[in-house]
């Protein structure tokens, strides 16, 4: 884009499940900003749909690599009309399509689109890729020619310690502090307190930059633990193997990061982490402490352009009496191991956790609690919701209905209210659920389908560019829709943050006269609502 790049996150920030796999350049606040290739090649790939990367087009290079452009308000030129023709083709608004190579090329700073906010965006930005075309692992940008001003050091705010054998103890935290805080500035640190530990542990990191010209929390590059100058660990954060990238859990203190926000690093693996990101040393971050000794740590945070910040403490070993005056929490539930099948099975419940679908081994509790509300089934809380999955489970609720097809698992927040609707298929008075997080659920059924309702459609939209019509749910959610103009499909923008579907009109619409429009929406439980106008074009 021709404006100065500013970033909103960058490659291998810590997000929601995942890896961040590209940078999020600004956009000035703003949407429509012409959005140009990078280098000569050829549009490889689009992909449309209301989540996600939104508007997404790819573009591969004669090098081996693979540009990605996100959240793109439109397609512009020939790649938008090939796009819009694909669309037709399918009558399908979601789209993911591979065009010949070659049969879009594209020069060196030539406009195919126009920047925006489409799919899961959190405000106008462009998301940008580099990746190898080869098995499409994405890189850091910044290592391919897009500099952004960068001298500020990454902060460093403190270190968490893990007992990593069944006698390995880690002294209490200050006061009610969930690590030991860092002090210091400019890419120095200390501990404001010593830490203590007995048997073995690991560490892990709260670490994060910002660049010269934002004050966005992004990502680090590289982490280094040393101890008594011996490397016991290194991470590498280079480049996002999207097969992989889920993994990004176990790298992560999940609970913390999701609770609270904290982007604290294990510099240890855990059992179940096949992130191909770490060093060989010997140690692995298994840091080993004798009573009495005293281990120096050396930690270092190094971002994307070379900027360091080191954090120096002593770690004291304490002995078997000291260690055993500390408070130690009781773990409640039963105990799920992550190589094995793991499966309750209580009244009017079923649950099954597929071999390596957590990280380590975890307590998992069951509670059954009273129906609220309108649901058909009691509630059935199970496990913590700040323990992650890696693989879905299978959950499955007892339920007798007379309208199954309407039935529909929910999972509930901390207050009793609908947080997600989760689906489910029913069988012989069970309804089964695919279920990607620990958490309480209960059946509703969900009889009512989506409203549709006129935004800004006229009877004369003569000399207008398009229309809107908002568009609702109560429960399962948006699962398709469809529109036809006299008749015939007609092209409707879904977007989920506002609700909407739109229409710009196109060379299939644009034609004066009379139109009738009639517009399906349905929901996940297959209800459907209907709309239907006649206006004058």
């Amino acid at each position: 884009m021709a404006i100065p790049i500013e970033l909103s996150g960058n490659f291998m920030e810590l997000r929601n499940d995942h890896f961040h796999s590209g940078l999020d350049m600004r956009t000035e606040g703003r949407e429509g900003i012409p959005v140009r290739a990078v280098a000569d090649g050829w549009v490889s790939r689009i992909k449309i749909s209301p989540y996600g990367y939104g508007k997404a087009v790819y573009i591969d290079h004669p090098d081996g690599h693979t540009t990605v452009y996100g959240h793109l308000q439109a397609l512009t030129g020939s790649v938008g009309a090939a796009c819009l023709e694909q669309q037709y083709r399918q009558k399908d608004f979601s789209i993911d399509w591979t065009p010949e190579k070659g049969a879009l090329p594209l020069k060196q700073g030539e406009e195919f689109a126009l920047s925006g906010n489409t799919g899961g965006s959190g405000g106008p930005h462009l998301h940008f890729e580099v990746r190898r075309t080869g098995d499409q692992h994405a890189l850091d940008p910044e290592a391919h020619g897009f500099a952004v001003p960068d001298r500020v050091p990454p902060e460093i705010l403190g270190i968490r310690l893990y007992p990593l054998t069944d006698s390995s103890r880690c002294a209490p935290y200050p006061e009610r502090a969930v690590g030991y805080a860092a002090q210091g500035a400019t890419g120095r640190y200390t501990l404001k307190a010593e830490p203590a530990a007995y048997g073995t542990v690991g560490l892990a990191v709260n670490t994060l930059d910002r660049y010269d010209n934002g004050s966005a929390k992004c990502g680090v590059r590289k982490l280094e633990v040393l101890v008594d100058s011996i490397p016991h660990f290194t991470a590498t954060l280079d480049h996002v193997d999207f097969h992989l990238n889920r993994y990004c859990n176990a790298h992560v203190d999940y609970a913390l990061f999701k609770g609270q926000k904290m982007d604290y690093h294990r510099c240890y693996r855990l059992p179940n982490n096949k992130l191909k990101l770490y060093g060989r040393e010997a140690a692995q971050g298994r840091i080993e402490l004798a009573p009495g000794q005293r281990r120096q740590v050396l930690v270092v945070s190094t971002d994307a352009n070379g900027n360091q910040s080191r954090l120096r403490f002593t770690l004291r070993g304490a002995d078997a009496q000291e260690a055993g005056s500390w408070p130690r929490e009781q773990p409640m539930g039963s105990l799920f191991r992550y190589d094995t099948d793991n499966r309750v099975e209580e009244e009017g419940f079923r649950f099954h956790l597929p071999v390596n679908a957590l990280y380590d081994d975890a307590y998992v509790t069951y509670a059954r609690q009273p129906a609220v509300g309108r649901s058909l089934t009691a509630v059935h809380a199970l496990g913590d919701p700040l323990i992650p999955l890696h693989a879905p489970g299978e959950l499955s609720l007892a339920v007798q209905t007379k309208q199954p097809a309407k039935a529909v698992v929910v999972r509930l927040d901390k207050e009793g209210k609908v947080s997600a609707a989760v689906g489910g298929q029913w069988a012989n008075g069970w309804i089964t659920a695919s279920v990607k997080a620990f958490g309480a659920y209960t059946v509703l059924l969900d009889t009512v389908p989506p409203t549709i309702t006129n935004a800004d459609l006229r009877a004369d939209m003569r000399g207008r560019k398009g229309f809107i019509l908002k568009v609702a749910d109560d429960l399962s959610g948006i699962q398709r829709w469809t529109a036809s103009l006299n008749g015939q499909w007609m092209l409707m923008e879904y977007d989920p943050k506002t609700k909407a579907l739109s229409h710009t009109f196109d060379a299939r619409t644009k034609a004066p006269g009379s139109k009738e429009l009639v517009v399906e929406v349905t929901d996940e439980r297959g209800n459907t609502g209907r709309y239907r106008m006649r206006f004058e074009r």
